[in-house]
């Protein structure tokens, strides 16, 4: 059986490069279909609570927020929330850093830089969504992870319930590294 090679001029919305707020706008749109898509699903699901669980853990009755393919909906909303802060993030770095001509994202399951600037070693940031910036140690790590890191200017973005959006410099435990709550 052969492997079917993805088309030449197929767009990586995985590795997308933003240069605008609008274009940010129209990959936030797609995101919120694919959970509307989820939404309905939810909403016409009879049976026990059990099943419902199950089915949400266990099922591919979820939508990839980027290509709609099926997918569990415990991993569709991983992936929906990091992405979306990907996406304020960038919004928020265009405003900061005009000179970057854009951002390089790695979104989903992509491996790298969440966010890096065309201009090279410009600007660097790693992105989360948490109940609290503390969860799983993640602010930590992600604050590690730039600490090495030779961009210019370097950033955790987060989104989280329990803290206003803004930066927040009593998180910033390295030099260098702003971190800043953003919307949904």
């Amino acid at each position: 059986m052969t492997q079917q090679r993805p088309a030449e001029n197929a767009i990586d919305l995985r590795r997308t490069i933003i240069r605008t707020v609008a274009e940010a706008e129209v990959l936030h749109a797609q995101i919120l279909r694919s959970a509307e898509r989820t939404a309905a699903w939810l909403q016409s699901l009879t049976g026990s609570n059990l099943d419902l669980l199950k089915a949400l853990r266990f099922q591919t009755v979820g939508h990839d927020p980027l290509s709609g393919e099926p997918l569990n909906v415990i991993e569709q909303v991983n992936q929906t929330f990091t992405i979306l802060v990907s996406l304020r993030a960038v919004e928020k770095l265009l405003e900061m850093h005009p000179e970057a001509r854009g951002f390089r994202l790695a979104l989903g399951t992509s491996s790298g830089r969440d966010i890096e600037s065309v201009e090279p070693n410009l600007v660097a940031a790693e992105v989360f969504a948490a109940t609290h910036p503390g969860s799983n140690q993640k602010l930590r790590k992600d604050i590690a992870r730039l600490a090495s890191d030779t961009a210019r200017h370097r950033y955790v973005f987060f989104s989280a319930p329990t803290h206003e959006c803004g930066r927040h410099p009593q998180l910033e435990s390295v030099p260098g590294i702003e971190v800043h709550c953003v919307g949904l």
